[in-house]
């Protein structure tokens, strides 16, 4: 059984901030353009970030304490409050020369254990959403890979946060992956969660990610796993299209 969480995350401008003493953690988010806090070990590693949409880099205001150990399952979350950098510009697909298209390949029994857990996380969520009157949320794959991209990122560069490494946030990463950047609804991060249900259970008892599953306006989903070594890396992003 987990050590009791709380997990920061901005609602209507304000910042909820905590972390649990030993064990999993959360962070739900607000975001772009966002003012930040941030919670890191005594080695240096982050183990906690969220973000509001006060646009403050400064964090001013903030209130947060975090205590966890390197390894400790984390989790996150973020909501948009506006976009931090423009739109990247797409150019059009290459075409494959004539006789050069195969068969598609077969997906491994590995890449299928992934793809079943992910989904497992919709499912259990939709349950979540049904008991609190919201509409079910769908898969959309533009999310789901936007989803995997920052949880392989964070799991190679071992690192955890809701802005990637090269500064852009989580409505940015929807949009590269071809979402319409006005429909981002919000962002949950976690890592060492080894199930889906355990993963569930640890946002539904954060006030910050439990709002972003909770949030009716929402109608897409994508769920994103990876892997450092044998600790899983979660994030779910949310849309309202």
């Amino acid at each position: 059984m987990w050590p009791p969480l709380t997990a920061s995350a901005a609602l209507l401008s304000l910042l909820l901030g905590g972390a649990m003493a030993v064990g999993p953690a959360l962070s739900a988010a607000p975001g772009p353009l966002p003012g930040t806090s941030e919670f890191t070990t005594a080695g240096g590693r982050t183990t906690a970030r969220s973000v509001t949409g006060t646009g403050d880099p400064t964090g001013a205001g903030d209130t947060a304490q975090a205590i966890a150990a390197a390894r400790s399952p984390v989790i996150a979350a973020v909501t948009p409050r506006g976009a931090t950098r423009p739109a990247p510009a797409t150019s059009a697909p290459r075409t494959p020369p004539a006789g050069a298209r195969g068969p598609a390949p077969r997906p491994s029994p590995e890449s299928a254990r992934v793809t079943a857990m992910e989904d497992q996380v919709t499912s259990l969520i939709n349950r979540e959403r049904e008991r609190a009157g919201c509409p079910p949320v769908h898969t959309d794959e533009r999310l789901r890979a936007a989803a995997r991209r920052h949880s392989a990122d964070m799991a190679q560069h071992d690192y955890f946060s809701h802005t990637s490494r090269d500064g852009s946030s989580f409505v940015d990463r929807v949009a590269d992956a071809g979402y319409p950047r006005r429909h981002a609804a919000g962002e949950n991060i976690a890592y060492g969660y080894p199930t889906a249900e355990s993963m569930v259970d640890a946002w539904m008892a954060s006030t910050g990610h439990r709002s972003n599953i909770l949030n009716c306006d929402a109608r897409a989903t994508g769920v994103g796993l990876a892997y450092q070594g044998r600790t899983p890396y979660w994030t779910q992003e949310f849309g309202r299209d």
